[in-house]
Order: structure tokens, then C-alpha cells, then sequence
């Protein structure tokens, strides 16, 4: 009987959606697909704050949108008060999905090849800040300061504008427990967050599980809570669908 391996899915079944097709169009690809979300996301209550900064929308040079998130929950939130976007703004999406999103808003926005933090910063029209004003669309808890540092120190004014809040799920029979059975082959993880959330929630030895995920960065936060097995892959979807491939055509050799 041929093997099946199991490949785990961590994000949400409607962001998983790109994946799940590219995986399907791969020839002879024998693997099980199994999502378990590790991050829950609701809208949060529009706070005077946060009225206050989409008011002031046409104050601003620059918004930058770091997540699907940010844009899933932030676009109500500022289409609430602005039917139309002001003309003079630049808008910033973190990558290929987050662009998408936003143009189905209606808002054109530059995209980095890199997508992340690091290449968001690379961008032409955000070296030179200087008495300019930006705007970050991001989720309530925290997470990266760096973007913000580094805009601060080429001169900007940085707010932020929080629309999401976000919490680890939870697994009550076991994480491993929720598995399909087989080899787990290998998981998707996309955040320091959803990574930690993973640790939290495994009932096994880090060290068995390989894991994908989108930056060095990443990558070396997961060898130091115990991964060794951690591979770095660009976060498009048609680019994991062929390294999960590479992966399990390597297993099968």
C-alpha cells in the first residue's frame, strides 16, 4: 500500500484557499491536507483613537497594511468614513494577497518582492521620510516594532491604526489528536505568533516536525524553540504548494 503523508495547514480554511489549489494541480501528489488554525481573528470596536486617525485619513502621506488581516478588517473600517480615499495617499501592501485584497477595495498600493517588513522598507518611496506622515493598519496585540523604528528614524511621524484582535486556539483533545493519521510531513507557519501558538499546543518533540516557514528570520526563531528541520520559502502560495513537493518527492526517493 502506497504511504500518505500528511502535510499540516495553520492558517484559516478561507486563507488556505490558494494553497489547497496549487497543491491539488500537482501531479501524482499523494499527501493528506490537514488545516488546524493557530490564530483566531475578530474586529475590534472602533475606540475615539481610532476614530480620530480614520478621520484624519488625508493627514497622511503613507498607509501601509502588514497583514490579510489588516486589510480584511481594516478596509471597513476606513470606508466607514471615507466612500472615497483621499487622492495624495501612497498605499502598502506586505504582499501578493494583501495587494489583492485591497484592489478589490478599490486601492492601488505597492507591493515589495520580498514580503515582509524587511521589504517593505526597501521601497523607493519610503527611504526619504522626512516631515511625512504614516499610517500602520495592523492588529491590536502588538507584534514587529521594527517597521515603525526604522520609518521613525528615516524621519516620519508613525501611527498606528489596530482593527483586529487575534488569540491562540485551543485543541481540547490533543493537538496531535486532531491529526489525520500517517507521517506528518511536514507544517506551514507564517508568524513568530502562529509559531509560538504551535509549540504551545504540540504534545510531541519539536525536532519530528518539519516546518516551512516564509523568512531567515522565522526560521531562526523556530531552531531555537526546538525545530530542526526548518525550511524558508517565499509565502506565495504556488511557491509552497512546490517546496511541500520537493519535500515529500525527496521523502519517497
Amino acid at each position: 500500500m502506497p504511504r500518505q503523508d500528511t502535510v499540516l495547514l495553520t492558517r484559516s480554511p478561507s486563507q488556505n484557499q490558494l494553497l489547497m489549489r496549487a497543491l491539488a494541480a500537482i501531479p501524482d501528489l499523494d499527501l493528506q491536507v490537514v488545516e488546524r488554525p493557530l490564530l483566531e481573528f475578530s474586529g475590534i470596536p472602533v475606540t475615539d483613537d481610532m476614530r480620530q486617525r480614520v478621520l484624519s485619513l488625508d493627514t497622511y502621506d503613507h498607509v501601509i497594511f502588514v497583514s490579510q488581516n489588516a486589510v480584511t478588517y481594516g478596509v471597513d473600517v476606513l470606508d466607514a468614513y471615507w466612500p472615497q480615499w483621499p487622492m495624495a495617499l501612497r498605499w502598502y501592501g506586505v504582499g501578493a494577497t494583501t495587494a489583492t485584497l485591497l484592489k478589490e477595495a478599490g486601492i492601488e498600493c505597492q507591493v515589495p518582492d520580498d514580503y515582509s517588513s524587511e521589504g517593505l522598507l526597501a521601497l523607493a518611496d519610503l527611504q526619504v521620510l522626512a516631515g511625512r506622515k504614516v499610517l500602520i493598519v495592523r492588529g491590536q496585540e502588538g507584534g514587529r516594532e521594527y517597521l515603525r523604528e526604522i520609518l521613525v528614524q528615516r524621519g516620519a511621524e508613525v501611527d498606528y491604526l489596530p482593527v483586529y484582535s487575534r488569540r491562540g486556539c485551543s485543541y481540547s483533545q490533543g493537538f496531535r489528536g486532531t491529526l489525520a493519521p500517517g507521517k506528518l510531513l511536514a507544517g506551514v507557519v507564517y508568524s513568530g505568533e502562529s509559531l509560538r501558538c504551535l509549540v504551545n499546543l504540540m504534545d510531541w518533540p519539536a525536532h519530528d516536525l518539519r516546518l516551512i516557514v516564509p523568512s531567515t528570520r522565522l526560521q531562526k526563531l523556530a531552531m531555537q524553540l526546538g525545530f530542526d528541520k526548518v525550511s524558508v520559502c517565499t509565502p506565495v502560495d504556488i511557491a509552497v504548494a512546490a517546496e511541500i513537493e520537493q519535500i515529500w518527492r525527496a521523502g519517497s526517493s
